[in-house]
């Protein structure tokens, strides 16, 4: 398959009048396009999730978990009655996701992938990324130089077309204009993605609105049993920036969780200061180190 044909296909697509029409007219992508998909332990990684606090803080770790079935509506990689736990890489990214304005006060709570569980993720966007920096944004590594093999043992053609087809599926899923159109060809392209994986745990994806940052898509079953939270703040949000920056403060920490999962939060409190728990030993050490 030429550029020229991968051309074709994306206008086809992009034409497309329902999820069913994009999807017939994607396929003929993947018998060029090798789905990547990594298994990711605990690490280094840490997982945030925002939320805009209207009057009192949210009390429990539940407040900041995926909505319930009758709450969920259409969302960049859910159906409506389906939810997804949707998470970002960086606090940044996070309070950039839900739009934060100046003078509003956002929960942004951390995860942990347990030490006795790994996730696995579909990686979309990250062919192109290998290419020019040598290693994947999600670990920070190519392990064992898979997917620069992968690439450098494809034909030429069938690599440039392999990298430009993983550039057309990363706009699908993060395009800001995509819930215009209640998000039909992001929830089609992450319909196709998971047929094709059936045993993975959702989707990593480049963010919508953070340039280099990286959202996350996990299905509900795998989100309760791999994630484990370590940590919630309070972000007051400053003077709106250009370029993506986000001004904020941290003004308020938890201490922990008690045994109902209610949020315990730090007193007295040292501005900017993110309390870690639940932390492995390994993770102690490093820390005092």
């Amino acid at each position: 398959m030429n550029l020229d044909q991968c051309e074709a296909i994306f206008d086809r697509a992009l034409a497309s009048r329902n999820e069913a029409e994009f999807c017939h007219h994607i396929t003929p992508l993947f018998d060029v396009y090798k789905i990547l998909s990594f298994g990711l332990g605990r690490g280094n990684n840490t997982f945030w999730r925002a939320r805009l606090v209207e009057s009192d803080p949210w009390l429990r770790l539940k407040d900041l978990d995926y909505p319930p079935a009758e709450k969920s509506r259409v969302g960049r990689l859910n159906d409506a009655g389906s939810p997804c736990f949707y998470l970002a890489g960086r606090v940044e990214t996070a309070l950039l996701e839900v739009e934060a304005k100046e003078g509003q006060l956002i929960q942004v709570a951390a995860f942990k992938i347990d030490p006795k569980e790994m996730v696995r993720l579909i990686l979309v966007g990250e062919y192109t990324y290998v290419h020019k920096a040598g290693y994947v944004r999600l670990t920070g590594v190519d392990p064992a130089g898979v997917v620069t093999k992968m690439l450098n043992e494809m034909r030429p053609e069938v690599a440039v077309a392999t990298i430009y087809i993983d550039r057309f599926f990363a706009s699908i899923l993060s395009d800001p204009q995509a819930r215009d159109s209640g998000y039909m060809f992001s929830r089609a392209l992450g319909a196709a993605l998971h047929s094709r994986i059936s045993d993975a745990d959702g989707i990593a994806f480049p963010s919508v609105r953070d340039p280099g940052g990286f959202n996350y898509a996990i299905l509900p079953d795998p989100s309760d049993r791999v994630f484990q939270n370590v940590a919630c703040v309070l972000a007051k949000i400053g003077q709106n920036r250009r370029y993506q920056l986000v001004d904020h403060t941290i003004v308020g920490c938890a201490g922990g969780l008690d045994d109902d999962d209610n949020f315990v939060w730090a007193r007295p409190f040292q501005p900017n200061t993110i309390v870690m728990y639940h932390m492995t030993k390994e993770e102690h050490d490093r820390k005092a180190r």
